[in-house]
């Protein structure tokens, strides 16, 4: 009871840190009509245990478990008016309805504390499991408004789980469907807002093209009318307005873009910083592709849904593997572009010092491994920080991070 279970990486990475709840669950018979019935009682509650009822009750915290790797939900406790009317045994709908409406007053005033209201929790729940053959189809949790007790220091509860087993003909491979929002997925499709949308960037795209292809037109008429120049050919060209295309005088000189055909084969500068951004870069496309082909493989290793951190446990898996795609990328990028540094160490006509040959391949390499991990790690050792200092339970253990390092220094590694 109460023992932590043993998760693996997705699972840790998602922030599950499972506990055994002590609950004797044994697969039999149809006990619908006599369910088993499991209860505790506790001893008489101090004024700090009473004080973590209250707080549950006031925050509207929640619990939730897993059966078969099937999540289920139930509340701690209710905030409720001092002059309530208790709750009958086996409520209907409608007393259903006046838990939800005294519950949500509670919400609307806001005020922690407040002497209107008193805090309860739920000492009665009934767990419902479903069953097809040997295989659990669906588990319901339903807490019993009639069973709310107020709390009060010194007071002793008496908890009590009612576990019904009854069969159904539903099937297994659809019992996730149900924690699916399949009326979102149904809704209609907008066809004329995705149609007139599809035809706005068509237009814009073919505006924008006029334009680019009416102003460089001159520029290639220009370029072409040189070339044939030096073949002796006439000069004697115009363009669309009437004007001459080579002007008369001494000659121009190109600025601006229209310099970018000398610079195409150019080193960058920062050359190794440049190869390292590229590597991750097709990565980071690489391992996006590798998640989402893994999650649509869904029907040859199970649907992502259904094992707790299995997306997390994909993504890491993803980019160990990735890392060859980031070390081909930034050394073939770096290997074409540092020939075309000059002898000097500078690259081109910039005037920024380049490392010397021998050890800029090396910096590439380092970029190229550290660059992203260094990131995530100071984005995340913020997040598991302010986690440890608000004590939730979505921290990431230190072993957890131990294995990921590991991971990291003889696979990911090498392989780049």
């Amino acid at each position: 009871f109460n023992t932590l279970k043993s998760t693996y990486l997705g699972e840790s990475l998602g922030g599950h840190s499972l506990r055994h709840t002590g609950h004797d669950l044994t697969f039999g018979s149809d006990t619908s009509a006599a369910p088993v019935v499991e209860e505790c009682t506790t001893k008489p509650l101090s004024q700090e245990q009473a004080a973590a009822f209250v707080k549950a009750a006031e925050d509207q915290w929640f619990y939730q478990m897993y059966l078969d790797d099937l999540p289920i939900w139930g509340m701690v406790g209710e905030m409720l008016p001092a002059n309530a009317a208790p709750f009958p045994k086996g409520g209907t709908e409608s007393d259903f309805n006046r838990l939800e409406q005294e519950a949500a007053a509670h919400m609307k005033v806001g005020d922690i504390g407040n002497a209107d209201f008193k805090p309860y929790v739920y000492t009665e729940r009934t767990l419902t499991i479903d069953y097809n053959g040997d295989r659990v189809i669906k588990v319901d949790l339903t807490s019993d408004p009639a069973s709310l007790v107020e709390v009060k220091p010194g007071l002793s509860l008496k908890f009590r789980m009612f576990i019904k087993w009854q069969k159904t003909t539903a099937q297994f491979h659809s019992r996730f469907d149900r924690y699916l929002d399949h009326a979102f997925f149904k809704h209609q499709i907008h066809w004329f807002s995705i149609f007139n949308s599809f035809m706005m960037v068509m237009f814009l795209t073919g505006l924008v093209a006029l334009i680019l292809l009416r102003t460089l037109r001159k520029d290639y008429a220009k370029y072409s009318l040189g070339h044939d120049l030096e073949l002796g050919g006439d000069e004697d060209e115009y363009d669309d307005d009437g004007k001459p295309l080579i002007q008369p005088g001494p000659g121009t000189e190109e600025s601006g873009w229209k310099q970018v055909h000398g610079d195409v084969f150019r080193a960058p500068r920062l050359l190794p910083l440049f190869a390292a951004l590229l590597g991750t870069g097709w990565q980071l496309i690489v391992l996006t592709f590798g998640v989402i082909l893994y999650a649509n493989l869904g029907s040859l290793h199970g649907a992502v849904h259904e094992e707790r951190g299995e997306v997390l446990h994909s993504i890491v898996w993803c980019y160990v593997f990735s890392s060859i795609v980031a070390g081909y990328m930034s050394g073939s990028y770096f290997k074409r572009y540092y020939a075309t540094t000059n002898p000097r160490g500078k690259s081109g006509s910039s005037d920024v010092p380049m490392p010397a040959g021998a050890s800029m391949w090396q910096a590439t390499m380092f970029l190229t491994v550290i660059l992203l991990p260094t990131l995530m790690t100071t984005i995340l050792s913020g997040l598991n920080i302010i986690s440890l200092v608000y004590g939730t339970i979505s921290y990431i253990p230190f072993m957890v991070i131990l294995k990921i390092f590991l991971v990291y220094i003889f696979m990911s590694v090498p392989l780049t």
